[in-house]
C-alpha cells in the first residue's frame, strides 16, 4: 500500500508553529534571564503557559523549604487548604534529577484520594537545576498526557529559571550610591543642627496701653451725683469743672448753718448790751461768743462743701469713663474713683499673660507690641513689672498681669498683642515645648 503525498501546506503550517514555538520559548527564558529578583517566581508559573497549556503549576524552592509560586495569582496564603495540600504532596515526592511523570499511584493513600479534587490527573516533576546545583522542582498538570518535547521544553525554562536565581543570590549587595548618601547626610546634618540652634524664646498675649500714671477724679465726701460736664474720652484742662455732686441738701444745710451764726451774733450783742445793768447777761456774753465761734466754723464748713461739690481735672488729658447715665444719681462714698484723667499719649502697655503661657523672663526682658490698628508697624519695649501672682479674667481662665514701656508714644487705649521675649532653648525643645508639655501631664512627670 502506497502513502499518499504530504500536504504543502500543511506542513509549512507545522513548520511555522515551531518556529513561533521557539520564539517564544527563548523570549521566555530571555525574560527569566532579566527580569526583577521579585518577579521570577511569578514569570516561571504563569507565563511558561504561553508554550506548554497547562491547568496547574507550583513552585517548590530548595532555598526556602516551601512553596514559592503557583500559577494563577500573585500572592497566596501558606495555610490555604490547597497549599497545604501541596506541601504535604512535595514532602511525600522523591525529587529525582530528572524529570519524571509523576505517578498518582505512588503517594500516600489521603493525597491520591483528594488528588481528582486538587490537580490534573497528569502531572510532571520539573528539576530545577543549574550549574550550582538544584534551585527547586516545579510541579505542572494538565488534561492531556505530556509529550516528550513538552518536558524537553520544560527542562529549557527550568534550568534557565535556575540559573537566574543563582546567579541573584551569588550577586554581591549593590554598592550603595555615595552620592546620595553623602545628600543624605547633609539634609539630615543640616536638619540637626537647625534643631540644636538656640534660639529666642517668645510667647504671645494680648495687650492694651494704658496711662503710665493716671490721674482719678474721686468723690470728696458722701453724696450723690448730679451730673458729669465732659463727654467720655472728652479732651480735659487742668482746674475744667468735670464733676458736679447733689448741692440741694448742701445749699440748706449751708442756709441753716449760717441762720445758727446770726441768732448766735444777734444773742451775743442783746447780752453784751444786758451786761452794762445786768452782771448775769455779763456773764453769758462769753459763753455766747464761743458758739459765735462754733456757728461760723459750722458755716465755713458747710461753704466748703459747697465748694467741692464741683469736682475740676486736676491735669491736662482725656476723660475716660463708659457712660454718663451711669453715674447720674448714683450715691458715692468719700474716695470713691468716679473717673480718670490721663494724656492721650501713653508709652505703658498691660499686657495680660494667660497662666499656660506663662515662663521665666528677665526682669527687663525685650516686649514687641503689635497694635490692632497697625500690625505691620510694630513698638519695642521692654519689661517694667510682673505680677508675683494670676488673677481671674472675665473668660474664667487665670492670667498673669504684666506691664512694659515701649520706646515712642502711642494712642491711650489701643488693643493688640505683645511678644515677650525669654531666654535661648534649642529650637527643637521650643518647637515641641506644648507637645513635651501635654506628654509630661499625661506621664505624671
Amino acid at each position: 500500500m502506497t502513502t499518499p503525498p504530504s500536504d504543502p501546506a500543511r506542513m509549512q503550517q507545522g513548520r511555522q508553529a515551531a518556529l513561533l514555538r521557539l520564539s517564544a520559548l527563548v523570549h521566555l527564558c530571555e525574560r527569566l534571564r532579566t527580569c526583577a529578583p521579585d518577579e521570577l517566581d511569578f514569570v516561571l508559573v504563569n507565563e511558561s503557559h504561553n508554550i506548554l497549556p497547562y491547568q496547574q503549576a507550583a513552585l517548590y524552592r530548595t532555598d526556602m523549604a516551601r512553596i514559592a509560586a503557583i500559577s494563577g495569582t500573585a500572592v497566596f496564603d501558606p495555610a490555604a487548604p490547597y497549599i497545604r495540600w501541596l506541601d504535604r504532596v512535595f514532602d511525600s515526592i522523591t525529587h529525582e534529577p530528572g524529570p519524571v511523570m509523576l505517578d498518582v499511584g505512588s503517594l500516600p493513600a489521603a493525597l491520591r484520594n483528594e488528588w481528582a479534587q486538587w490537580m490534573a490527573p497528569h502531572a510532571a516533576l520539573i528539576p530545577l537545576a543549574g550549574r550550582h546545583g538544584r534551585a527547586g522542582t516545579l510541579l505542572v498538570a494538565r488534561a492531556d498526557a505530556w509529550t516528550k518535547p513538552d518536558i524537553q521544553a520544560l527542562c529549557m525554562i527550568g534550568g534557565e529559571y535556575a540559573e537566574s536565581r543563582q546567579l541573584i543570590a551569588s550577586q554581591p549587595p549593590r554598592p550603595r550610591n555615595t552620592r546620595v548618601r553623602r545628600r543624605v547626610g547633609a539634609i539630615l546634618a543640616a536638619v540637626l543642627l537647625v534643631a540644636l540652634y538656640p534660639v529666642h524664646s517668645w510667647v504671645l498675649a494680648p495687650a492694651e496701653v494704658v496711662p503710665v500714671a493716671p490721674t482719678y477724679v474721686r468723690a470728696p465726701f458722701a453724696g450723690i451725683v448730679h451730673q458729669l460736664d465732659v463727654a467720655p474720652n472728652a479732651a480735659v484742662r487742668a482746674g475744667m469743672p468735670v464733676v458736679e455732686l447733689e448741692r440741694a441738701q448742701l445749699e440748706s444745710q449751708y442756709q441753716v448753718a449760717r441762720k445758727a451764726l446770726e441768732v448766735a451774733r444777734t444773742q451775743y450783742d442783746e447780752a453784751i448790751q444786758a451786761g452794762m445793768l445786768d452782771a448775769k447777761a455779763r456773764a453769758q456774753a462769753g459763753e455766747l461768743k464761743g458758739r459765735i465761734d462754733e456757728e461760723a466754723a459750722q458755716m465755713r464748713y458747710q461753704s466748703d462743701l459747697l465748694r467741692r461739690a464741683t469736682l475740676p481735672a486736676p491735669i491736662d488729658g482725656l476723660a475716660l469713663y463708659n457712660d454718663p447715665s451711669e453715674w447720674t444719681g448714683r450715691p458715692v462714698e468719700a474716695g470713691e474713683r468716679i473717673l480718670m484723667i490721663a494724656p492721650a499719649l501713653s508709652r505703658r502697655i498691660e499686657i495680660r499673660l494667660p497662666a499656660t503661657e506663662a515662663a521665666r523672663f528677665a526682669p527687663d526682658a525685650r516686649v514687641r507690641f503689635f497694635d490692632n490698628v497697625h500690625p505691620d508697624h510694630p513698638a519695642d519695649g521692654h519689661l517694667v513689672f510682673t505680677s508675683y501672682a494670676s488673677t481671674p479674667m472675665p473668660a474664667g481662665t487665670l492670667a498673669y498681669t504684666l506691664r512694659a514701656d515701649l520706646n515712642s508714644d502711642i494712642r491711650l487705649g489701643l488693643r493688640g498683642t505683645a511678644r515677650i521675649y525669654g531666654p535661648r532653648h534649642m529650637l527643637v525643645l521650643w518647637a515641641l515645648r506644648k507637645p513635651l508639655g501635654v506628654v509630661r501631664q499625661w506621664l505624671s512627670f
